[in-house]
């Protein structure tokens, strides 16, 4: 790190320190951070963000031994995970200590804390010398940035960004959930898909000789970005799971369908065209789902800068791996509507 990128670096800090808000780089995309010690500086992150308060932060630490004591018991599982995943793009949710703020957690007994894999995130934690909480740095529901210049876009140069080029993941972490429901006996699930799979999760924890089950009917409002909408860009986006539809075809369904939307859903305001619509622009994101994830939230920004008239993106037999579905968790959010 050069002397220049050092003084920004300390710059953030000092702000941070008084009690201000920081938008900072991380491997899956940029944050808007605030130091967890400091109630006003934590409220500020939803004023600023738009952001209800019922959506919880994830709180970001530069080290094994900082994440512990955000939890209010660090069990043998969830050592394993860090050391196998961190740092990297992985949120372990447990039961929060009493250093975590309700703030943070929307009120909820869990927190969500990661270690993430970026060395200017790292040297941030480290200088001010308490864990970052951190969601996206973006309006609320709105696509999440993965370049600096989305930043400043977003709150119109009002928001600090330290600039580090672009995201390298490109998609928001994977979030478990870990429970130790008896000695030595877990219960686990994703609350939200990311870069690490799964199917990895379960490999690693199954040469570990862990005793654990996967559960799926878990309250998704346990992570961030639960909603049925979020990361939705500034020009109405449809998906289209029927690549067999005539170009007439789907545009008569999206004259109908669009317009009987609501307004508002779950807070966030459900983009739709404005008039009738006669040309439809294509996503076309590559057929690598992690390129795919990377390119996502710029190519959404970038058609939104276009303002055509609808975004659509077709969904086809091809996007059948794991990855996909990570990739897709934010596409559908990001959609006003799906068409079968």
């Amino acid at each position: 790190m050069n002397d220049i990128e050092n003084m920004n670096v300390d710059l953030a800090v000092e702000k941070l320190l008084s009690g201000d808000v920081v938008a900072f780089p991380t491997e899956t995309v940029y944050g808007l951070g605030a130091c967890i010690n400091n109630e006003s500086a934590l409220k500020k992150i939803f004023s600023v963000k738009e952001r209800p308060f019922f959506d919880p932060l994830i709180v970001h630490v530069a080290s094994i031994s900082e994440a512990r004591g955000c939890f209010d018991v660090w069990n043998d599982l969830a050592q394993s995970l860090a050391e196998k995943f961190w740092p990297g793009p992985l949120t372990i949710v447990m039961k929060k200590s009493n250093q975590i703020s309700d703030l943070i957690t929307s009120g909820l007994e869990s927190v969500g804390v990661r270690y993430p894999n970026h060395p200017v995130a790292l040297q941030l934690i480290r200088k001010v010398g308490c864990p970052i909480a951190a969601p996206s740095a973006n309006k609320f529901g709105k696509t999440s940035p993965t370049h600096a210049e989305h930043v400043r876009k977003e709150f119109e140069n009002s928001v600090y960004v330290l600039d580090e080029g672009s995201s390298e993941i490109g998609i928001e972490s994977t979030v478990l959930l870990v429970k130790e429901c008896a000695l030595n006996v877990y219960e686990i699930a994703i609350l939200r898909k990311g870069a690490i799979l799964k199917s990895e999760l379960n490999h690693f924890l199954l040469t570990k000789n862990f005793n654990f089950s996967w559960i799926e009917e878990v309250s998704k409002k346990e992570s961030p970005g639960h909603m049925k909408h979020h990361y939705m860009p500034e020009i109405p986006f449809v998906i289209c799971r029927n690549p067999k539809l005539k170009l007439s075809e789907l545009i008569q369904i999206l004259n109908n369908k669009l317009s009987e939307l609501p307004d508002i859903v779950e807070s966030v305001k459900i983009v739709k065209p404005v008039k009738k619509i006669e040309k439809i622009e294509f996503l076309n994101l590559s057929k690598n789902p992690y390129q795919a994830a990377r390119e996502l939230y710029s190519q959404l920004r970038s058609a939104s800068e276009r303002k055509p008239e609808v975004l659509c993106f077709i969904q086809t037999s091809e996007h059948n791996s794991e990855m996909w579905e990570s990739v897709f968790d934010r596409l559908y959010k990001a959609a006003s509507l799906i068409i079968d």
